[in-house]
């Protein structure tokens, strides 16, 4: 068994990919992903067809160790010019007086699956084809394995035992194990009833036979169908030859999103062949199709969604130090002006 996460942890910092030729009058994007993960779509595929060439602008990416809070360490020293990272990371950041704005939702759908071992649904007596609150009351006993105690999967994991009418302190137990490929191993091991992961993680134990994904969180909660979950963020102020390289950059990954949409399978294959070669090409075509229903909107964001995204921390017990209002941060805290700019060619 192969997790995705493994396949790409060899990208290191400063092992900059660049994506398009040296051009004699490219302007260049640098950018920064805080996390190896293919949720992060918009930006392997734009890596992938070579959308940037076409804007005149040559992209340098790389994945940066440490998670969200390094990428945005960098971004706020200058060091990149946007930073691919969580939308609660930056909400952290703004509470604490950071000057970070999102300028780009990348995926603007929780990604998010909840899967289980054969045995947790066969003791429990509860099948893939029931009611939602059916199948989450599985997770009563359960044992979670999560990459971290405390954190995004261990917070998510507890708000879906509530959302089954469970105790999330009593109910279900969390165990620390780590990465998707331990999770994995230990799911197969039968040292853990169910992790919560993104696409790919859910195939490939559907594939091996350990595991069974009995929910898509952006897909069957409301307030997780729409919110910009991952985003692209910029450092304020922002001058006017940084706002038309991100009009650009903006125009490049709607580009690569729309393929996305029209064309998965292609897509997905193109993004395996260049990035995850050891990847079996289905794995990586099954994710794409499980999360491209959060590009469509080409990285627009709205009040809306960003209810959703504060109401979904509120839910879960997340506090980031201050309150927030959606409208109100419209244009502060996140803004379509780029977006829209490369919606207008």
């Amino acid at each position: 068994m192969r997790s995705l996460n493994n396949l790409v942890g060899t990208l290191a910092v400063g092992a900059a990919l660049t994506l398009a030729p040296s051009l004699a009058f490219a302007q260049t994007v640098r950018i920064a992903q805080g996390v190896a993960t293919l949720s992060f779509l918009p930006l392997w595929a734009a890596r992938a067809l070579d959308t940037f060439t076409p804007q005149g602008v040559t992209a340098k990416a790389v994945v940066i160790p440490g998670g969200d809070a390094t990428a945005l360490a960098a971004l706020d020293a200058g060091d990149i010019d946007l930073a691919a990272v969580g939308s609660d990371a930056i909400l952290r950041a703004a509470a604490k007086g950071q000057p970070f704005e999102m300028v780009y939702s990348l995926m603007s759908k929780v990604t998010l699956q909840l899967v289980v071992s054969p045995s947790l649904l066969q003791r429990a007596g509860v099948k893939v084809s029931d009611p939602l609150d059916k199948r989450l009351s599985a997770l009563k006993g359960a044992t979670i394995g999560v990459a971290a105690a405390g954190g995004t999967q261990d917070i998510v994991a507890r708000w879906l035992a509530t959302k089954a009418g469970l105790d999330p302190k009593t109910d279900v137990k969390i165990a620390q194990i780590g990465n998707p490929v331990a999770l994995q191993a230990a799911l197969e091991n039968k040292q853990i009833d169910a992790f919560v992961l993104s696409p790919p993680e859910g195939f490939l134990a559907e594939k091996a036979g350990t595991g069974t994904v009995i929910t898509s969180l952006g897909d069957e909660f409301p307030v997780l169908k729409n919110q910009p979950y991952l985003v692209l963020v910029a450092k304020k102020p922002i001058d006017d030859q940084k706002a038309a390289l991100f009009v650009k950059t903006a125009r490049a990954l709607q580009a690569a999103s729309d393929a996305l949409v029209k064309q998965p399978d292609q897509t997905a294959q193109t993004i395996q062949k260049q990035f995850f070669a050891k990847a079996a090409p289905e794995s990586i075509v099954a994710a794409v199709k499980a999360m491209n229903s959060g590009v469509t909107g080409g990285g627009a964001m709205d009040v809306e969604g960003f209810k959703n995204l504060l109401a979904f921390a509120k839910e879960n017990g997340t506090n980031f130090g201050k309150e927030f209002d959606a409208k109100a941060a419209e244009n502060e805290l996140w803004t379509n002006h780029f977006v829209e700019g490369a919606k207008a060619k």
